[in-house]
């Protein structure tokens, strides 16, 4: 089991290493049956098959050009008598092949571009072309075209052709770069951190979990993991050994008498792990120390859904209008020995990442047969090939647009300023084997099963019960499980992590099981990471002088001093998750430069990124596309929050005081919880907004006898009665609650005073069903 678990989790200038290609010896790859890889997807709903027969007259030709010229020279004629201001016009004319609002020489060039591509099909008409042919075109033809022309190609399944001077950049099976210097025992291949404490040991000491847990302080969601490690397994993967022979064991020592590995005290026992595969002719000398390989394409570009093999890529099709293959349930097939059908080999982890996977072969499927009612002459692969794209540039979207900036901070990665033929694109191992495993820190320990209402609608599942078990959805259902991603708060980002992922047992005490802290650092030990303090100066960053330095946390400042003891010798992990977080984000300075950087290069070094090869129309359309709006439209949620990387609801009211002898107020009927300004329901005793108090003093409101009360303490309770916080009001007689951590039934009230007579203040009962609740006006009136 424990070769499957995920590698998750102004750029600076780095010196180049020489890259070797890629192996193919382990994976015969099936040529791409794609049709001559032009699939015309480009404006299909521009000027439907060709967008380049101006003339409509079923061929392309040197008079569709002609006819663009010609409309360039009246339009410039107009533009002339019109006082030199040129006319803008909306997308759709027939001379407008790139469909950008206007006639220009890229609409000729492309018309000329075509005719070319056909002469050469044709002479080559008796052999089906070389696919890479589309993406490394021939000597004599010109490599700088216009982004237009991307139009016509689409991306290799295998990721190879990306990059026109460096085909291999970013493909399957090339090696992980390495931005620091490898830490080996040898220098070769030997692994690190052989003066260090064991891995085991490590993790006892720092990440122990308490049971209530530690939410996030940034109010992240649930979908912090769930979308980071869909996301990870569509860019990394170091594979294991399959052959036995070929295995090298690396066990992580168990410290003698550890109450759940050890509980005889033995000193004995260990987790098993099995070292990375290296990358083919690495790890002969110092000058070639040993490297691991990516197995799957390092672009973002949906390999999780596509496959990173066409082999896989057609396993997954149904080869009728363009779709993937999908059960009647709308859930992942599975082969002919009960495997899940899925373009990566993780995808039956867990259940909420089952269900991500589901979810985007829904969205495929949905647009594909948009796609094919509208455009009903286009082939499947015409249909396939334009939904993948779209599929590809949502994926993106999200990534940049709504996950990124939420984990990070909205500043943290550069503008995007166009694709850089320069940057190779290739996963770090600091990034892969380190900085992007911080989401195992975030997930709870168990899965909440919650209605659209925001309500759970059945037991909750363990953690330790939901790993490898797809079939659970065919009871289940994906929409309670990635609802209860975007209503529930994810663990804070720190060294904790919760009891199923660090203690997972295959039987009782002493039976055997696994750590994924300590599996975390043993990794980073066997592919040679450098520690902590040279991979901050490798990213450019200052190192750190003592433990002090990393965090403010001085009991963490004293754990690590007192299992390193040299601030120059800290396990890579380790130290990303001690460090304090930045200000706008949720990850300490180093990780966040790491992320930042890498993913940097996976935007700026792809020739196929959504904003170098679509339009402004369509780019807008792609980054309105919410990860929560693909969700909805594909399940029968309607209650997400707008942005599901947030659970952030708000409990906002005020409490006023009036004189015993004063007139009663008069008690309202409980107000329905449909009430647009009032949702909540079971009021006892709804009082009037009081007036504002001047000058931070108790005073008269517009209601005669009624003053802001001060210092009254007012208590949310969940739905079993647990006081999950309390506040005082302030001078004004305010509160507020953003405390709330999940979705469900909450109640408020004023707690028990010897000052104030509360008992008929009343309470609230609330609904939270997302996010983006702002419960405001829960007033309360006490008496004097």
């Amino acid at each position: 089991m424990a070769r499957f678990w995920h590698r998750w989790i102004g750029r600076p200038q780095f010196a180049k290493r020489s890259r070797r290609k890629r192996s193919t010896t382990r994976r015969r790859l099936k040529p791409e049956a794609l049709e001559a890889r032009q699939l015309l997807a480009a404006n299909i709903f521009h000027n439907e098959l060709m967008p380049e027969d101006v003339n409509e007259d079923g061929e392309i030709s040197a008079l569709d050009a002609l006819t663009i010229i010609n409309r360039m020279s009246r339009q410039s004629q107009r533009d002339s008598v019109e006082g030199g201001v040129p006319q803008q016009r909306g997308p759709g004319q027939m001379t407008d092949v790139n469909n950008d609002g206007q006639d220009s020489a890229l609409d000729a060039l492309m018309v000329i571009n075509r005719m070319s591509r056909q002469r050469d099909d044709l002479e080559s008409s008796t052999q089906r072309p070389d696919p890479r042919d589309r993406l490394d075109p021939p000597a004599d033809r010109p490599t700088d075209l216009p982004t237009s022309d991307l139009a016509d190609e689409v991306r290799s399944i295998d990721g190879t052709g990306n990059n026109r001077e460096n085909p291999e950049f970013g493909a399957t099976d090339t090696e992980l770069l390495r931005i620091a210097e490898n830490d080996y025992a040898d220098g070769i291949s030997e692994p690190a951190g052989e003066d260090r404490p064991s891995a085991r040991e490590i993790s006892n000491a720092l990440s122990t979990a308490t049971a209530a847990g530690n939410t996030s302080e940034r109010h992240l969601s649930s979908f912090v993991f769930a979308w980071g490690q869909f996301l990870d397994h569509d860019i990394s993967l170091s594979l294991e050994p399959e052959n036995a022979e070929d295995a090298v064991s690396f066990d992580i020592e168990v410290p003698a008498g550890d109450p759940l590995f050890d509980p005889f005290g033995t000193g004995e026992q260990t987790i098993q792990l099995t070292r990375s595969l290296i990358a083919d002719g690495t790890g002969t000398s110092t000058e070639n120390p040993a490297e691991q390989a990516n197995s799957i394409t390092a672009w973002v570009d949906g390999s999780q859904v596509y496959g990173s093999d066409q082999e896989t890529s057609d396993a997954l099709r149904e080869f009728i209008g363009g779709r993937l293959l999908v059960t009647d349930d709308g859930l992942l097939p599975t082969d002919e020995n009960g495997d899940l059908l899925a373009g990566d080999l993780r995808a039956a982890e867990n259940v909420v990442l089952t269900s991500m996977h589901a979810i985007f072969v829904r969205e495929h499927n949905r647009l594909a047969d948009e796609i094919a009612a509208e455009n009903p002459d286009l082939s499947d692969e015409q249909i396939f090939q334009e939904a993948r794209r779209r599929v590809i540039a949502e994926m993106q979207s999200i990534t940049y647009n709504e996950y990124l900036p939420a984990l990070l901070g909205e500043d943290a990665l550069s503008d995007y300023t166009g694709y850089d033929s320069s940057v190779n694109p290739s996963i770090a191992n600091e990034f892969s084997t380190a900085a992007f495993r911080f989401g195992h820190s975030t997930l709870n320990d168990e899965y909440r099963l919650v209605g659209n209402d925001g309500e759970d609608v059945d037991e909750p599942i363990s953690l330790a019960n939901a790993f490898f078990v797809p079939e659970l959805l065919e009871e289940t259902g994906i929409d309670s499980f990635l609802k209860y991603a975007s209503s529930t708060q994810s663990q804070e980002i720190d060294l904790g992590v919760v009891n199923s992922l660090r203690n997972f047992l295959f039987g009782p005490p002493g039976a055997g099981g696994f750590d994924l802290v300590s599996l975390n650092i043993q990794r980073g030990r066997d592919h040679g990471l450098a520690d902590y303090n040279a991979t901050r100066e490798a990213y450019g960053l200052d190192r750190v002088e003592s433990f002090a330095d990393i965090t403010r946390n001085e009991e963490i400042a004293e754990k690590l001093e007192s299992l390193y003891g040299d601030v120059n010798n800290i396990d890579l992990w380790v130290g990303l998750l001690a460090e304090d977080h930045t200000e706008a984000g949720s990850l300490g300075e180093t990780a966040t430069t790491i992320i930042a950087e890498q993913f940097e290069r996976l935007r700026d070094g792809d020739r196929f990124y959504y904003e170098n090869t679509m339009g402004d129309r369509e780019i807008r359309q792609i980054e309105n596309t919410t990860l929560a709006e693909i969700i909805e439209r594909n399940t029968n949620l309607d209650s997400l929050q707008a942005n599901v990387f947030f659970f952030a609801p708000q409990i906002t009211g005020t409490v006023v005081a009036e004189s015993a002898t004063a007139q009663p107020s008069q008690a309202t009927e409980p107000v329905s919880s449909g009430d647009p300004d009032s949702p909540r329901k079971g009021l006892q005793g709804d009082p009037p907004r009081p007036g504002q108090p001047q000058s931070g003093q108790e005073s008269q409101s517009a209601e005669e006898g009624v003053v802001a009360a001060e210092g009254i303490l007012v208590e949310l309770v969940d739905s079993d009665g647990n006081i999950i916080d309390s506040v005082l009001t302030d001078v004004n007689g305010n509160y507020a609650f953003d405390s709330v951590t999940q979705s469900g039934s909450y109640q408020v009230r004023v707690a028990e005073s010897d000052e104030w007579d509360v008992a008929g203040a009343g309470t609230w009962d609330l609904s939270i069903s997302n996010g983006d609740e702002d419960m405001h006006r829960i007033n309360f009136r006490v008496l004097v």
